[in-house]
Formats: structure tokens, sequence, C-alpha cells
């Protein structure tokens, strides 16, 4: 007989439901994708309807689990709490929530507005921030759910393609997640950030130059970007009850660029 020493938790995520932000592109889209062929039915956020839609239709070829979208601003707090309600109601139940909606600018320190500064904290903390609370309220009250708040290596040290404000803003998601997961683990949801280095997103690839990518990469130890897909596997092992002692955790997947 398998003693509970002996015992392995399971990636299977079979009959979950959940919600994913910034899922339109990227590594919310990747994540989406991902988390909905293992066997979990997904509500999609993100302010890009057209997106959503391919989403869905590209969850559809793959897996037959329910899908919602909801294109919205994340920023918004009605918006927020007709999601979170709304999915609940559907799904009958809110299982995981990943947090991977976000904005990148680069403008320089000393060039930055204060209106800037707030949008971009409104998209990167705010957004989580809300989305966070009222997942959490849901599953508090049936004592299990999992978070998973993407953060990004800037939120370890501090972004070479982003400005301040975007390694500001990142780096509260972090102490965010950590304060969640003190005060929500023993109630039952467990809560860590996700810090992804160098990913080749569209954000990225909108913003960055061939010639710029190239040097990123020389200076990563595995000498190449990570695909959203290679992220989304790890944002699938911690909604997974592989995951079940990760708790405030800042999970780091950057192919070697930050080693602590």
């Amino acid at each position: 007989m398998e003693t509970a020493a002996e015992s392995f938790p399971t990636t299977a995520i079979e009959g979950r439901f959940g919600i994913v932000t910034g899922a339109a592109s990227g590594i919310g889209r990747a994540a989406a994708v991902h988390l909905a062929r293992m066997g979990a039915g997904v509500a999609l956020v993100d302010l890009d309807r057209q997106g959503l839609e391919q989403v869905r239709s590209r969850i559809g070829k793959h897996a037959s689990v329910p899908v919602m979208i909801f294109p919205t601003d994340i920023c918004d707090e009605a918006e927020a709490e007709r999601v979170v309600a709304e999915t609940a109601a559907e799904f009958g139940a809110i299982d995981f929530l990943v947090n991977s909606a976000g904005i990148l600018e680069r403008t320089p320190f000393l060039d930055i507005s204060l209106q800037e500064w707030d949008r971009m904290l409104d998209v990167n903390l705010r957004g989580p921030f809300l989305y966070g609370r009222l997942a959490a309220i849901h599953m508090v009250g049936r004592g299990r759910g999992v978070i998973v708040n993407v953060a990004s290596l800037a939120g370890r040290t501090s972004s070479i393609l982003g400005g301040a404000h975007y390694t500001a803003a990142k780096h509260a998601l972090v102490g965010l997640s950590r304060h969640m997961a003190r005060e929500l683990g023993p109630k039952g949801v467990r809560v860590n950030a996700f810090c992804p280095g160098a990913t080749l997103t569209p954000m990225i690839t909108r913003s960055t130059s061939t010639e710029e990518i190239e040097a990123i990469a020389s200076a990563i130890p595995r000498r190449r970007w990570a695909s959203p897909g290679e992220q989304a596997v790890v944002i699938g092992f911690l909604v997974s009850d592989a995951a079940a002692n990760l708790l405030g955790a800042c999970i780091d997947s950057n192919g070697g660029s930050l080693m602590i």
C-alpha cells in the first residue's frame, strides 16, 4: 500500500475551471491553450475581442472544454466583478486564476509622465489585485484554489527592455503575491508569482529590433529567448496539484539569466 510519504501529486487538471487574463496574446494566450489542453474549462479576459475569438477557436480544435470570453479592461472594477460572477455561475467553480495581462513601455525614467506611470501600475498591478481579490473570495468560500500572478524577471532585478515603472510594477506584483500567499494559504488558496525571463511575445517583437533581440539572446546562458509555450507549461504545473507545496514562491524561468 502506498503511504503518504510515497504518494505523488498529479499534474492533471481535468474538470477544473479558471480565469486567464491577457489571454489574447503572448504568455496568456499560450497558458489558456495549454490549460484547456490539460482538460480545464477557461474564461478568457482581454481587451482584444478578435484575439480572444481566435484563441477560443484554437482551443476548440484541440480540446472539448467549455470556453468563455470577456473582451474587457482588467482595470475596471465593475467589469472584474461581472467576469468573476459570471464565470462562477457558468462553471460552478473557479479553481484557478492566472493573472497574465500586462503592458510594457520603454520610456526612460526622466521622461515618464504621471499618466503613463499610472496606466502601467493600473494594468500590471491594479488588475491582478482586482481579479486576485475577487477570485480569492470565491476560493476561500470553497476552501481551495490557485492563483498564479505572472510577474517578470524585472520583478527580481530590473528590466532591460521596460522602463522604471514596469520594473516597479513587477516588483510590487511579486510582493503582493507573497503577502496574498501568507494570508490565503491557511484558507486553502495557493498563491505564487511566476517570473519569466526573455520571451518572444508579440508585445516584445513589436517594440524590439532584430539586432536587439539577437544581442539579448547572446547574453542568456541558454543563448536563446523562451517561447510562450515553454512558459505556459510552467504555469500549468503551478496550477496543478503537483505544485501543492509551493506557496508564496517566485518561480523563475529565464534560461539562466538570473541564478540565485
